[in-house]
């Protein structure tokens, strides 16, 4: 019989006492950051895995399975829309949802790093970022299963959408409405916005002016319109790679005294909440969806990890609403005198010479 490794192995181990174990066990601080890494080298060595639900006791918390959720989440709306399927889904399971923050990749190293120490998650959700292979294989020897939303990364279940599509479909929407100066406002560097800037590239061309908005807020929207504006006044089309910058150009193109559609069309992406009031023609992801489709799959991976979940894409649709024009007609129709009666039309179409336009 092969007994399980204690904590006095760990301690062993890593040269250090049991009560410093303990501190890096329950992600406590005081602990050197050298010595909460070799304490955690050490567990993932001997295969350390405590007794979940016992810990959850011991610091008397509710003895049901949690799932950690990662993300940007105080950047956009986008987050807190997926959020509300992924609580609802897990609660379902009877699994509580712990919601973490990550503003940039020094932070996610150490949440991951305590994770793994801690043990006290039976899966781990990662939103709009990924981990290394290492990483990966550090939470499968542990038997914590990790699914991503919204980033395509191999070796993991994720679920995404076409994003270059996406923002295709969105200048190929001005294209029809007459725009033939199309620009582009983006973000802060992220795998999504690049794919946007792809798919925009692949519509308007190469050479189309591109702003870089430094944050997602409705300010950085603005700021990044008038420097776009003020370099390239002739442009007719602006598509963004999110809503809430939208919202600011929108902004910026008023104060100028620019119409809306008619002198400029803009689109967003995301089609967050109230984007229906505004009246912002934009490409809706389906961030129900994607909340859904992740607290079904982590759920399965808990409860039968030996059974693979494959990846999904979801698709997108274009939102058509005030700040775009219709497809643009290049032979309007005829005026009348008066209402022509159905019968009348058809013979009026059926006697029309078949030709070259304009007569030619």
């Amino acid at each position: 019989m092969v007994l399980e490794p204690t904590i006095y192995d760990i301690a062993h181990r890593a040269g250090v006492g049991i009560a410093t174990v303990s501190r890096v066990l329950n992600g406590a601080s005081g602990v050197a950051e050298a010595t909460r890494r070799s304490v955690q080298k050490a567990m993932t060595d001997l295969g350390f895995r405590p007794n979940r639900a016992a810990r959850r006791l011991a610091v008397r918390g509710p003895n049901r399975g949690r799932v950690a959720a990662i993300m940007p989440f105080f950047s956009t709306n986008f987050y807190f829309a997926v959020c509300k399927p992924l609580a609802q889904g897990l609660s379902a399971a009877d699994m509580d949802l712990v919601l973490y923050d990550v503003t940039n990749r020094d932070s996610k190293i150490r949440l991951l790093d305590r994770i793994a120490a801690e043990r006290s998650y039976e899966g781990i959700l990662v939103c709009s970022m990924g981990i290394g292979p290492e990483r990966q294989s550090q939470f499968a020897r542990l038997g914590i299963p990790v699914v991503c939303i919204d980033y395509p990364l191999q070796g993991l279940p994720s679920v995404t959408v076409d994003n270059r599509e996406g923002a295709a479909m969105a200048a190929a929407a001005m294209r029809d409405g007459g725009s033939r100066r199309l620009s582009l406002v983006t973000g802060p560097p992220a795998l999504a916005f690049r794919h946007r800037e792809e798919g925009f590239a692949r519509i308007a061309g190469p050479d189309s002016p591109v702003a870089r908005a430094e944050a997602i807020t409705r300010e950085a929207g603005r700021a990044a319109a008038a420097a776009l504006l003020d370099g390239h006044p002739q442009v007719d089309g602006i598509v963004t790679v999110n809503d809430v910058l939208a919202v600011g150009v929108l902004e910026e193109l008023r104060a100028r005294g620019r119409r809306v559609p008619e002198d400029v069309q803009v689109t967003g992406f995301d089609d967050q909440p109230l984007m229906d009031v505004i009246g912002l023609s934009t490409v809706r992801q389906p961030m129900l969806a994607l909340g859904e489709w992740a607290a079904r799959a982590i759920q399965s991976l808990i409860e039968s990890p030996r059974t693979p979940v494959p990846s999904a894409e979801l698709s997108l649709s274009f939102i058509a609403r005030a700040t775009t024009r219709a497809r643009a007609t290049t032979q309007p129709a005829p005026a009348t005198a008066g209402k022509i009666s159905r019968p009348r039309l058809k013979a009026q179409l059926a006697s029309k010479p078949v030709g070259k336009k304009g007569g030619e």
